[in-house]
Order: C-alpha cells, then structure tokens, then sequence
C-alpha cells in the first residue's frame, strides 16, 4: 500500500539529504536557498537522516531517509556527496531501491517525481550511465538560473535579479568554454625554478619562494591544487600509493608549487587510529608520520599543505612540520567539533585547543590561514558574518 501524503494538487516540495560523513555542504544550501527566492518549499535533512546514510547497505538505515520523505512529505528528493564516485552510485541505487520498496516513485503511483544527485563530474557520469535518465545530476558551475530549470522551477517563478545575475554567469562560462576549446593554455610553459639556496627544502618558506619570483621570467603568484583521490574499490594502501605517484608527477611538471593534501575525514578525525570498522568517505588515507614523509619526499620541491584535524591539533601540528614541513597551518576555530558534528570536543575546548596551536604556529614563524569564513558560508550565513569572522579570527592570532 502506498503511504500517505497529505499533498494538494500542484503542491511541490523539495526534500535535499546530504550524509553526514560528507563536509561540503556550500551546494546543498545554495541550491536550498535559490528555490526558497522562487517561492519553493525546501527541507534539508535533519542530522539523524544524515547519519543514517553513512550507513545506507542496512536497510533499517535506509529506511529512515524514507521515513523522513514520507513525514516531510517530499516529491522531488536531491541527494548531495562529493566524495567517492563509486560510493555515490551505490548509495544511490541503494536508496533507490527503498524508495521503490515504500511505492515512492511516480512510475509507482508514488508523490516523487524526480531524484537529483549533486556531485564530482565522475560520479554523476557514473549516475548517468547507471540510472538512464531517472537520476537528474549537477556536476558544479551550473548557473543559478540552470539550476532553478534543473529543478523544475518555471521561468515566470524566478527573480528578475536571478535572471539578470545568470547573464552574466552564462557570459563569464562563455568565455572561460572559448579559452578550454582554443587549446591556447597548453603552450603555456611553467616558470624557471627559482634560484635560492634553501629552494624545495625543509628551510624552505612561502616568503622566500616570492621573493625570488620577483622579476623572474615568466613569473607568476604561487599555484596551489588540492590534491587527495580516493577510490572504495581498492585498499587504503592502494590509495596512499595512487596520491604518491600524483604527487611525483606534479612536482615533476614544475605547473605548481603548492599542493594542499586533500585528506580523508578519517585522517582529520581519528590519524592513527583503528580504522577497520569506520567509514573512509573521501580524501586520501594518510594513516600515519611515516606515510607523510613519503609524500614529502614526492613532492620535493612543492610546498605542502594539509588539513589541521579534530582532536590532539596541537599534536598534529608539530607532526606536519617534522614529516611534511608544512608550509602554513589552516585552523577553523569555531568549526570541526561538536557544533557541526564533525569532531569530539565542545566549542570552547575546540578554540582552547586551536589557541595552543597558533601558539606554537607563532614559534615556528609560519603562516597562519584563518579557514573560518567560507564555513560560515557554507552554512549560510549573511556576508557580515562572513567578514567579522575573518576579523576576529585576525584578531585572535595576532595577540
């Protein structure tokens, strides 16, 4: 039997899950927002539905992401995970599956009428293939007005500033498409290695690599990529030596000179821990000091820079300079503890923890990144917010 909804004719409602192992959550309420300009009603998932999908082969678990879509009553239902591709697509038809189980689906009789998969162009090529067209995917840079037409949103709902804005979007894409399809980047040749005595070594700084790039031919800022493959096909071992062989290839390509390691959420959360029951996700899975000073060997002469974690920071701080040199600490002060559910401590020891380490940060003369502004953002806060919070995380280090 069908469950009930208490729809009127016409009435839509969109119900946007994002499992809680995932950090990124800048889409989900872009996307979130976007439809309530228009009018739409919108539900995110609360943390309980979130939760569950870490776990999505139980079915009881599954079951709870289908109960909230009854409860909520939701008919178009958008799933959000930049993680592994291949975990996406399982997780995917999984959910599938008990939607169909519980006669969802509008083939079915069902109240929803379309499924959205958010993620990495891999995964929603793999979404594509897998489900022929019963999936609708956003692969990222999307205008605001492609995404409202994705969504089912007709033109007449969305805001002439909307409409306007995506103008130039369009033209903006449009120009960056002329650049990709002109192939005229790749005659582009990276700069001459700088000439310093303590060029790609552990005495090596950010301020001495501009200075010498100061009149240098071809010289450009410094260039960053963040770097961390991950695939649940294959052994954490298997990964590590996948991310070593990107990283050689990189250092070798002499294209950038920084390159901020893309770890996993185990290796933020739990760096060397026992792993063998917990969910990987996404990131490269450094496990311990030995596997870092590989990299740091790869990578010679780039910089390296990586994430600060959620427990022991000031620990994890001197490691990252005895194995990988870092070349500047990035800390999120009020983020990655209890408040978002993504470390163990309560606010005030998180920030207790985080002004210890830029004590230390301070003695080793190094770069402090405030990574505190975007995750505001990302939780959608006003640019206000976005601005005090740089401020006061400024403040805060500089005395």
């Amino acid at each position: 039997m069908s469950p009930k909804y208490r729809f009127h004719d016409g009435e839509i409602r969109y119900g946007f899950i994002k499992p809680a192992i995932d950090a990124h959550t800048l889409g989900i309420n872009a996307a979130a927002e976007l439809l309530r300009t228009c009018g739409c009603d919108v539900i995110i998932a609360e943390d309980s539905v979130a939760e569950a999908m870490n776990d999505y082969l139980y079915e009881v678990k599954r079951q709870v992401a289908v109960d909230w879509m009854i409860r909520e009553n939701i008919n178009r239902l958008g799933i959000s995970y930049r993680l592994d591709r291949n975990d996406a697509v399982r997780m995917m038809g999984y959910l599938l599956e008990q939607m169909r189980k519980n006669r969802l689906l509008h083939y079915q009789g069902g109240p929803v009428d379309a499924v959205y998969f958010a993620g990495l162009p891999e995964a929603c090529q793999l979404m594509e293939q897998e489900f022929d067209g019963l999936v609708r995917v956003f692969r990222g840079g999307e205008s605001d007005r492609e995404t409202l037409g994705m969504l089912g949103v007709p033109e007449e709902k969305i805001p002439m500033e909307i409409r306007e804005g995506s103008r130039y979007d369009e033209a903006r894409m449009g120009f960056g498409r002329q650049i990709v399809a002109s192939r005229e980047y790749r005659k582009w040749e990276p700069a001459d290695p700088p000439d310093y005595p303590d060029y790609g070594t552990e005495r090596d700084t950010v301020e001495k690599r501009l200075n010498a790039r100061k009149g240098a031919r071809g010289s450009v800022p410094l260039t960053r990529a963040h770097v961390g493959p991950y695939s649940s096909e294959v052994s954490r071992e298997e990964n590590v030596k996948e991310f070593l062989s990107w990283v050689k290839t990189l250092a070798g390509d002499r294209y950038l000179d920084i390159i901020s390691i893309g770890s996993s959420q185990l290796t933020q959360s739990d760096f060397g821990g026992d792993w063998d029951s917990k969910v990987n996700g996404g990131g490269v899975p450094i496990h311990s000091p030995e596997e870092y000073r590989m990299v740091w060997e790869a990578s010679r002469p780039l910089f390296l820079r990586t994430y600060a974690g959620t427990r022991d920071i000031p620990a994890l701080a001197r490691m990252y300079e005895e194995t990988i040199h870092i070349c500047w600490h990035a800390l999120s002060l009020w983020w990655f503890n209890r408040l978002d559910g993504r470390g163990p401590y309560d606010v005030y020891t998180n920030l207790k923890q985080h002004i210890e380490t830029i004590r230390y940060i301070a003695g080793t003369n190094k770069l402090f990144e405030a990574n505190v502004s975007h995750h505001f953002a990302f939780r959608g806060a006003d640019d206000v917010t976005y601005i005090v919070s740089a401020y006061l995380a400024a403040k805060l280090a500089k005395k």
